[in-house]
């Protein structure tokens, strides 16, 4: 059956020069025993007085085949809302140098935020233009479609992503198993208000990225070689996957196998049924293996959340390894594996 993944509209912080605003929820957030509820309810409950209920929906990650947010909280498989594993790094590097911390935060965002890729693809792709970003940045009224943002093409809110449904969302399409993305059911029939869909809250993370140097007072992006590739699709399966490994490792290096995987596949326009995704995982890391393009350090057990494990075996869920340049060989041989072939972007 066909299942489509709702996006709910766009929200960051709502101070658009204070990304740290998210850093201070989460970590409260991880002071915090595990939380129940829908998003709203746990920001309601544990965010009152730290941020605004909006700037809250941002952090959270899929409830079902609804994504409100960028995944910073996570819902585990008992319904229990805590702060995700990358976070929890981004929360200690932060700690350590905020200026460290929110590079880290740009980075993440422009890999996980499917709204904030969808505007810097547009931009990309010259269907849209900032227009007078020296003035946007240093006023309070924020980006504004149509005047501060030209959109040459796709200007109604039903073609935004018209396209670029992979390219903005398939790591979230692959988490979520589905293989279609639309707005949430309401989302297009809100009135006009502080709640409608719109592209100004995007106004926050573009002055994020200009606060670390990868978009110009001007309006011109320039972004690191490796989420520029991201991005656009043009990274090789050894670059995606060591990119994917040192966003999700932890403190010690580890990062779970099967979602770094399933990950790595998505980011190719890959979502397979659990049993192909196994035959697939298993053919990889073998030949992988044997090969030296993925040089296996450590494996450690891990917790349901973190999947199958390297050959299902659960004490190999989590994994510290190296990957080499052969590894775009052996990525490519491991195509056979799978059920079907290769889906396209559409």
């Amino acid at each position: 059956m066909r299942r489509t993944l709702h996006l709910e509209r766009s929200a960051f912080w709502t101070e658009t020069s204070d990304p740290e605003a998210w850093f201070r929820a989460l970590d409260v957030l991880a002071s915090k025993p595990p939380q129940v509820g829908s998003p709203r309810a746990v920001a309601d409950r544990a965010l009152v007085g730290v941020i605004s209920r909006r700037a809250a929906m941002g952090l959270f990650g899929l409830v079902e085949d609804f994504l409100p947010g960028v995944g910073l909280v996570t819902r585990d498989t008992e319904g229990r809302w805590t702060v995700s594993d990358e976070a929890q790094v981004l929360l200690r590097r932060w700690k350590q140098a905020p200026a460290c911390g929110t590079e880290l935060l740009a980075a993440y965002l422009v890999r996980e935020s499917v709204w904030l890729r969808l505007l810097l693809l547009r931009l990309e792709r010259r269907d849209w233009e900032l227009h007078g970003w020296s003035e946007v940045r240093s006023s309070r009224a924020g980006l504004k479609a149509g005047t501060s943002l030209v959109l040459h093409e796709h200007a109604e809110p039903a073609l935004w992503f018209e396209g670029l449904e992979r390219q903005a969302a398939a790591r979230w399409l692959a988490r979520g198993h589905c293989d279609a993305l639309a707005y949430a059911p309401d989302v297009l029939s809100r009135k006009p208000s502080k709640d409608n869909l719109s592209l100004t809250p995007l106004t926050a993370p573009l002055l994020l990225l200009e606060s670390v140097g990868w978009l110009s007072r001007t309006g011109a992006l320039t972004l690191p070689n490796e989420l520029r590739a991201d991005l656009t699709g043009t990274a090789t399966p050894a670059q995606a996957l060591t990119d994917l490994t040192s966003g999700h490792a932890d403190v010690r290096g580890f990062v779970a196998a099967e979602p770094v995987l399933r990950e790595l596949l998505a980011t190719f326009g890959v979502s397979p049924s659990d049993e192909a995704f196994a035959r697939w995982m298993d053919a990889l890391v073998d030949e992988a293996s044997r090969r030296g393009a993925l040089e296996l350090l450590a494996v450690e057990p891990g917790q349901a959340r973190h999947g199958r494990g390297l050959f299902a075996d659960p004490t190999k869920k989590l994994v510290r390894w190296v990957v080499h340049s052969e590894f775009n060989e052996t990525f490519q041989n491991a195509w056979r594996a799978l059920e079907t072939r290769r889906e396209l972007t559409r």
